[in-house]
């Protein structure tokens, strides 16, 4: 079967790239947290606001911020923050090329994708700017695989950092982060382990989203997974 071509799929509707790229889609009022308890990285909130055009099908932002990216990473390549997007961009071409049926070259690209991811946290180990942008960007290749169709160190490497992020936080700190910060972490985190066949834990963790963000779209989303999971 030939491949398609990115404007034949357009044609039909199909957006090669528009997975949904995080576990709820933020308004603005759930991007503010309390003062001083949690600021993201300016230059990782730049380049997610120009990544994620891509969802919206704006590949022309998307591939000027990826060439950025490119060249930063040659500069030097141990700058952790420019690696992540790096690693989050070969996760959006690997969706889009086998959206297009080039599935063998989208399958070497995701797999160079995560090593680039791993490669990032390696360098700011401690750093949660970047190892939740590996967890985001992990979610993100579930959207376009299967479940079964990935390693599973997808989805423990995804439990790991949001885990990890929730320790880091704190039960004091977590309540007064932004709204989408606490959903996502706590979204992914049982998306994570719904995907490891721990039904009791990804319960456990969509019940916590539940309690944090109470009256939102993210409770909504994690009442649809906790009735998905059954008895």
């Amino acid at each position: 079967m030939r491949a398609a071509s990115i404007g034949s799929l357009l044609l039909l509707g199909i957006v090669p790239g528009t997975a949904r790229a995080q576990f709820v889609h933020p308004k603005p009022e759930d991007n503010r947290p309390e003062p001083g308890v949690y600021v993201e990285d300016p230059f990782i909130v730049k380049y997610r606001k120009r990544f994620f055009a891509v969802f919206k099908g704006d590949f022309a932002t998307f591939n000027k911020a990826y060439g950025e990216i490119e060249a930063m990473v040659q500069k030097n390549p141990k700058d952790a923050r420019a690696l992540v997007w790096l690693g989050n961009g070969q996760t959006v071409k690997a969706g889009t090329m086998k959206m297009m049926g080039q599935g063998a070259d989208a399958e070497k690209l995701l797999a160079t994708s995560r090593a680039t991811l791993d490669r990032a946290v390696a360098l700011r180990p401690d750093d949660p700017n970047i190892y939740m942008m590996r967890a985001a960007t992990l979610y993100v290749q579930g959207q376009y695989w299967k479940t079964d169709e990935l390693p599973r160190v997808v989805w423990e490497r995804l439990r790991d950092d949001c885990e990890k992020f929730i320790r880091y936080m704190g039960p004091k700190r977590m309540p007064r982060v932004s709204t989408h910060v606490r959903g996502e972490a706590y979204g992914e985190l049982g998306i994570a382990y719904k995907n490891l066949g721990d039904k009791a834990k990804a319960r456990r963790a969509f019940e916590t989203l539940q309690k944090v963000c109470p009256g939102t779209a993210y409770s909504e989303r994690a009442k649809k997974e906790i009735a998905f999971l059954g008895a």
